[in-house]
Order: C-alpha cells, then sequence, then structure tokens
C-alpha cells in the first residue's frame, strides 16, 4: 500500500488567498449595499413627490370650492340691511362732511359688489400664491383653470365701476341711446348678479362651474389613486 504524506501548509499563502475572496466579498456588499440604498432612496423620494402631488390636488380644489361660493355670496342679488348700512357708509366716506347726498340703488349694488370683492381678498391671495405652483407641478392647464377664477373676478370689478358710472348718466337724448343703456346695464347685470339672462343661461356661472370640472377631472384622479395621475400599482409594475 502506498502512503501519500501532505508537505507543510503554507498558511502566509492561504491567509493572503482568503483575505482576496473576503475584499470581493466585502466589495460585493458595499456595491449591493449602496444599490439598496439608491433604490430606497428613489422610492423615498417618490413617494415624497406624490404625497406633494396629492396635498396641492387638494389644495387646488378646496380653493376652487371656496371661490365657487365666494362668487355665489358675491353675486347674490339679496342685500340685507346691515350689509346696506355698511355700503352707505363706505360711499360717505368719500363724500365731504356736509355733503348729504342719498345714493342710488346703481351705486348701492356697484358698491356692495366691492366690498363683497374685497370681503374676500384672503382667498384671491392664496389664488395667486397657488397658480405658479400648479404650473410648476401640474403644467399649464391647471394653471389656466385657476386664471379663469381671476378673470371672473376682475370682470365683477369692471362691471361694478361701470355700474357706479351709469348713476352719473344724463337724461338719453334719444329712444335709441336709451335701449342701448339699458342693454348695457343689462349685461353688467348678468356679471353682477346672479340668475342668467331672459332664458336662464348664467354665462358667468357656467364659466366658472366649467373652470372647476377641468380641474377635477386629472385632480380627483390623483387624490383618489395610490399613485400620481390614476395610475394604479398594477398597471405602474408592468409600465
Amino acid at each position: 500500500m502506498d502512503w501519500a504524506f501532505c508537505g507543510p501548509v503554507d498558511w502566509a499563502a492561504t491567509g493572503s488567498m482568503l483575505s482576496g475572496i473576503g475584499t470581493l466579498i466585502g466589495a460585493g456588499a458595499v456595491i449591493y449595499a449602496a444599490h439598496k440604498g439608491s433604490d430606497t432612496f428613489k422610492q423615498w423620494r417618490r413617494q415624497k413627490s406624490e404625497e406633494r402631488r396629492i396635498e396641492l390636488a387638494e389644495q387646488i380644489l378646496t380653493l376652487a370650492y371656496k371661490i365657487t361660493r365666494a362668487f355665489e355670496g358675491i353675486r347674490s342679488p339679496a342685500m340685507l340691511s346691515g350689509e346696506m348700512t355698511r355700503v352707505e357708509a363706505s360711499l360717505r366716506e368719500q363724500l365731504e362732511p356736509d355733503d348729504k347726498r342719498s345714493f342710488g340703488s346703481n351705486l348701492i349694488t356697484a358698491q356692495g359688489a366691492l366690498l363683497r370683492i374685497d370681503h374676500y381678498k384672503n382667498l384671491w391671495d392664496a389664488l395667486l400664491d397657488t397658480m405658479p405652483v400648479a404650473k410648476a407641478v401640474f403644467g399649464n392647464d391647471i394653471e389656466t383653470q385657476l386664471s379663469t377664477f381671476w378673470t371672473q373676478r376682475g370682470k365683477i370689478i369692471a362691471s361694478a365701476h361701470s355700474y357706479a358710472r351709469s348713476a352719473y348718466r344724463g337724461h338719453a337724448p334719444t329712444e335709441e341711446i336709451k335701449e342701448q343703456q339699458l342693454q348695457q346695464l343689462d349685461r353688467l347685470e348678468q356679471v353682477l348678479w346672479s340668475g342668467g339672462d331672459e332664458s336662464g343661461v348664467d354665462a358667468f356661472a357656467n364659466t366658472v362651474n366649467a373652470a372647476v370640472a377641468a380641474l377635477e377631472a386629472p385632480l380627483l384622479l390623483i387624490i383618489r389613486s395610490d399613485t400620481p395621475f390614476g395610475i394604479s400599482k398594477t398597471d405602474n409594475r408592468h409600465s
């Protein structure tokens, strides 16, 4: 029977080899950890981005609903005695102390609309603050719909000033001019007051409601879903 004898073990070489293997394993672990860390950061960043979109979508729609209700209050034809007193007082502040003139209904209506607009100043400030952020996050379409509210506000202010000036018009020299003035007053009142024209169409309210609907279409999908723009998690995995 032959016997095989092992020579002496070179522990220095063996240690170097094991050390090399350990270095490779350590390097692989670092790379793996870095990759996982990068994925975790991306997931965290995506989650934060989604949360921001949802919060902003909620903010925009809440503001839109509040402005819609504000327009309803501003354009209400009803004016209680307390409000009438405040309107007359604000008009009288613009007169000399000894000027005791009375104010016609046109001036009362116009000044009332302006005071109502000013009452909602916090909403208009919020609107101006929200518009650029909405454009940056959601694009031009959302910002355009928000601009509609600002435009409608401007229409009320402009109509109120025109309505106030009508109080100082003299007697119309002809029936034709009188008819033109009445038609202009009617157009102004359709902006200042809710209710619409002779056929019941309220163009002002329809414009506001259309803007709200255009905001709801994309933003409600974001609010009601797990991911931006209504994309479900299942769809996202297969994309």
